[in-house]
């Protein structure tokens, strides 16, 4: 006998199973985004030119420069929505309240993925072919104790050559801006409280005249996105009621952006898409998410969700290794193997890491809640 009742999902409901059901999905976007052939080198040598393989570059471009750049704004954002979430008021005691569970789920993991990364690369400068590491940065064991606490924070301090200032688990630059922003998460809520949208208004500005602003710590897109997911926290506005009715404008509109983007490249206003394509694929994603979860067409896999902390945290020096060893080993010289190896290796990566955190969960669940921030 089928039910005779309709069960309809309340909108707080709703907007939990969309940040559920957008975890493991986002971070698979971190992971192509961080699947970039264009400076693979090995014992010096650059290993391809994207300007040979005009195909692979554009699909490239197109998915890990564009369409998944969403991803690490939206993180913030439900980052700062979750921080905020149900909290009345803002007193010092709720505030280190949040310090000490952010020390939980950031600091530590922080410290520990950092950690690890440096003994991995040890090992493999000490043990490793010469040809599997790229020749460019100053080998651990010449580390002064100085070196050694840059390596946490930003090791262009340690290597000059490098382009942009990040931990040596280089993701965790992620985790690094978001520590920051939660130690000025004080100034945030009174921002919020007496300019209200105009807060939001004004960080995104700043973002957009520079969206690629990054010091160690201090970025525009940590702060923006962080304040604007708090926003919809400390007015208590659900925004998943809010930007499903959207959807019928935005998908579209965002599918012109992302078409823009890949016309108009060379522009010098090009800038300007790259940042009205984040802001309303943020909104296309959230729109589209919690339409198909509100109609029980998606769900979470909760396996998948709990994963998504690990994966992050693990995969950028595996995925380094599995590139160039593939590299070393196929050659590629076609756009055929190109795209395959760029589906190829972020596949492997994760599908390696479900089954060393299965494993991990598995046989050392308190340890595996430690290092993936209690998640």
């Amino acid at each position: 006998m089928g039910k005779d009742y309709h069960y309809k999902m309340s909108d707080d409901e709703l907007q939990s199973k969309t940040i559920d059901f957008l975890r493991f999905p986002l971070i698979v976007g971190v992971v192509f985004i961080h699947t970039d052939f264009s400076d693979i080198v090995m014992t010096g040598v650059k290993e391809i030119s994207f300007v040979n393989y005009p195909l692979f570059s554009h699909i490239f471009f197109l998915f890990s420069k564009v369409i998944f750049e969403v991803c690490v704004p939206l993180f913030f954002f439900i980052s700062g929505f979750l921080f905020f979430y149900k909290t009345a008021g803002f007193s010092a005691e709720i505030y280190l309240r949040k310090l000490k569970n952010r020390v939980r789920s950031l600091l530590i993991p922080y410290v520990f993925w950092n950690l690890l990364v440096i003994l991995f690369l040890l090992l493999a400068q000490l043990f490793l072919s010469g040809s599997l590491v790229s020749g460019r940065n100053k080998l651990i064991t010449d580390y002064s104790l100085q070196d050694w606490l840059w390596s946490f924070w930003d090791t262009s301090q340690i290597n000059p050559n490098l382009r942009k200032s990040l931990p040596i688990n280089s993701p965790f630059w992620f985790i690094r801006d978001l520590m920051v922003v939660v130690l000025f998460s004080p100034i945030v809520y009174i921002l919020i409280k007496k300019l209200r949208a105009y807060a939001v208004i004004i960080l995104g500005l700043l973002w957009i005249f520079n969206p690629f602003f990054y010091l160690p710590g201090l970025s525009t897109v940590s702060f923006f996105f962080f304040t604007a997911g708090a926003y919809f926290s400390i007015n208590t506005k659900n925004f998943a009621r809010g930007m499903r009715p959207m959807l019928s404008i935005v998908v579209p509109l965002y599918l012109l952006l992302v078409a823009a983007q890949l016309i108009f490249l060379n522009k010098s206003w090009w800038v300007d898409l790259y940042c009205a394509g984040i802001c309303i694929g943020l909104i296309a994603t959230l729109s589209v998410v919690a339409h198909f979860i509100a109609k029980e067409s998606w769900r979470t896999n909760a396996f998948l969700a709990n994963s998504s902390f690990f994966i992050f945290a693990y995969h950028r020096l595996p995925l380094v290794f599995v590139i160039k060893f593939l590299f070393k080993i196929l050659e590629p010289q076609s756009e055929v193997l190109l795209l395959f190896l760029y589906v190829f290796c972020p596949v492997i990566i994760i599908v390696f890491g479900l089954v060393i955190y299965s494993f991990l969960k598995q046989f050392w669940p308190r340890f595996t809640a430690v290092i993936s921030g209690g998640r």
